[in-house]
């Protein structure tokens, strides 16, 4: 009987370890960043009349525009007063921008406090923790640690400018805590209390407990046939996200037809209960546990867990293998392409300037694995093949190389993210650095220094490489990175509206770089944490992915650049 009980209890013991550890993970797994219906609340008291403006930015380095904003006109009043923004959905929030107004004769404003209203939860700072949440701009005099602010005038460059406005702090905690949803902030904490109250219950009843081998395998048997089914009818938590590269089946219409009960087995196959969460369970642990890729076809873990992008039908696999190099005929082909383009700029008034930005995999080869080594075939790259031939043909084209100036760097800073294929910031700004220096005699503007910014490392979670494995990342691929903030007139790029253009575009206008110059430029993703640098020297910018050459007749450009990943390069151009 003895034994018995003991058997029972080491039984109760590890059940109740393996529930705490699932309920904890599961309550995890259902945090969310998409925000269906988030409201925003603004207690405020204000005299006169005026416009309140929220920026939401959503994706890193998107900026801010508006397009993607919410305007109130508010009527001043002489006691405080509820504002409420609602914000259309929001899949992935990363800062906000609260805009107070344009009445210059607006008197001091005064704040008590600010409401978030989340799908799952309601979260509502003070004063104290606005301010933690916020940073105001040059146009802001706090007048008072009461909530008290008034908008400023200020002369730039022959001009009355008045903007005051808030914009969130990048590694607030206030900030982080929107951006993410979850039933609870202690998953495990809940897990815990939940095991425990049932765990005591059964221990201080389970001298009345028959076990036996078959009634666990039963009861076991019945818990995971039945659960799938009752999320299918009751949706007891959120279906979750479709992680698979591809569309899942629908549910047909009923018909007696004979194909009807195999496309119903298949919408079965596609959308059982806890489907998602299963796929994203099992990459999860395959990916954390035995850093082993789900998707070798795309991409591989390497040395000290970096990722590298393997796509084996993409441009990226021809890169970094050297499997894409030129014949003689397309080289030519390629370079008399550039030299008519630069020939045909310069009659319209336009210097034209070209650049490729380097893979990853050029920059840390150090860290590919073995398996992407013993795939590289040459030691000549299609970047160093037509240096080569610009080179021995004297072309007038300049291709603009920054392997070397990064290379040389990396020992002292990372450069490119590990669980993206992207470069950070600092890398960024190397290659930012490296094209005014070396087109300094054509260009007559010098870059910025790295002591024109203040470098903070934060935590980020840029994790595109991640995600191509059909894996949620709940926190637990952060890695450090540097966000760049200029040390004076930190707010001086304006991000304008896009009617018209297509929805990648961005379009810049900095009244304070000393010029109206026009530029053009023809980029891919690897030019979007270049914008921060590159527009602090032109008077408006305007960023078009790919080429688009009847923008070059629309907008009339004094300068035109082109730059692209070094997997890119001259891939359209044979």
């Amino acid at each position: 009987m003895n034994s018995s009980l003991t058997i029972k209890k080491y039984i109760l013991a590890i059940v109740g370890f393996l529930a705490f550890i699932g309920i904890g993970f599961l309550l995890k797994s259902m945090e969310t960043t998409t925000h269906n219906n988030l409201q925003v609340v603004l207690t405020v008291k204000m005299a006169q009349d005026d416009m309140f403006q929220l920026f939401y930015e959503e994706i890193e380095k998107d900026g801010f525009s508006h397009k993607k904003t919410v305007d109130l006109k508010i009527k001043g009043k002489k006691e405080f007063q509820k504002i409420t923004f609602i914000v259309p959905k929001l899949t992935n929030l990363n800062r906000l921008r609260l805009d107070i107004g344009n009445n210059k004769a607006q008197g001091p404003i005064l704040i008590k406090d600010i409401t978030f209203l989340l799908d799952r939860s309601k979260i509502t700072y003070d004063v104290a923790g606005f301010n933690r949440l916020f940073r105001p701009n040059n146009y802001v005099n706090k007048i008072d640690d009461e909530g008290t602010f008034k908008g400023m005038s200020a002369i730039r460059k022959s001009k009355q400018i008045y903007d005051p406005y808030f914009s969130s702090r990048r590694t607030s905690k206030e900030l982080i805590a929107l951006k993410t949803q979850s039933i609870t902030a202690y998953p495990f904490g809940v897990s815990m209390f939940v095991i425990s109250v049932l765990y005591l219950f059964i221990y201080f009843n389970i001298e009345r407990i028959i076990i036996t081998k078959e009634t666990i395998f039963i009861g076991v048997f019945f818990i995971i046939l039945t659960l799938p089914v009752f999320q299918n009818i009751f949706e007891l938590i959120d279906s979750g996200k479709n992680l698979e590269k591809r569309k899942l089946a629908t549910k047909p219409e009923f018909n007696v037809s004979e194909k009807y009960p195999k496309q119903f087995e298949t919408y079965l196959d596609d959308n059982f209960g806890f489907r998602n969460y299963l796929i994203n369970w099992g990459g999860s642990y395959r990916t954390k546990l035995f850093r082993s890729s789900m998707h070798p076809e795309l991409v591989k873990f390497g040395k000290e867990d970096w990722l590298f992008y393997n796509k084996i039908k993409g441009h990226i696999f021809k890169s970094y293998t050297n499997s894409n190099l030129l014949s003689n005929d397309s080289l030519r082909r390629v370079v008399n392409r550039w030299e008519k383009n630069k020939e045909n700029y310069n009659k319209k008034g336009a210097k034209y300037f070209l650049a490729f930005w380097p893979n990853k995999h050029t920059i840390y080869p150090e860290y590919l694995p073995r398996t992407m080594n013993a795939q590289i075939k040459d030691t000549i790259s299609r970047a160093d093949q037509i240096l080569e031939y610009l080179k021995q043909t004297s072309s007038p084209i300049k291709l603009l190389d920054s392997r070397t100036i990064l290379t040389e760097n990396k020992v002292n800073h990372q450069l490119y993210y590990k669980f993206d294929t992207h470069w950070n910031d600092y890398g960024a700004f190397l290659g930012y650095q490296n094209f005014f220096n070396e087109n300094k005699d054509e260009l007559g503007i010098d870059p910025k220094s790295i002591e024109d910014f203040n470098i903070e490392w934060t935590e980020f979670k840029k994790d595109g490489l991640i995600r191509m494995l059909g894996v949620v990342n709940n926190g637990y691929f952060f890695e450090k990175a540097p966000v760049f903030e200029l040390k004076e007139n930190k707010d001086q790029i304006e991000f304008l509206p896009i009617k018209g253009f297509p929805e990648s575009t961005k379009i810049t206008r900095n009244k304070y770089c000393g010029n109206n110059l026009k530029v053009l430029v023809f980029r891919d993703s690897f030019t979007s944490n270049m914008i921060q640098f590159f527009s602090l020297h032109f008077f408006e910018v305007t960023y078009i992915w790919g080429h688009g050459e009847r923008y070059v007749d629309e907008l009339k450009p004094d300068i035109i650049i082109e730059g692209y990943v070094e997997r890119s390069t001259a891939n359209k151009i044979q």
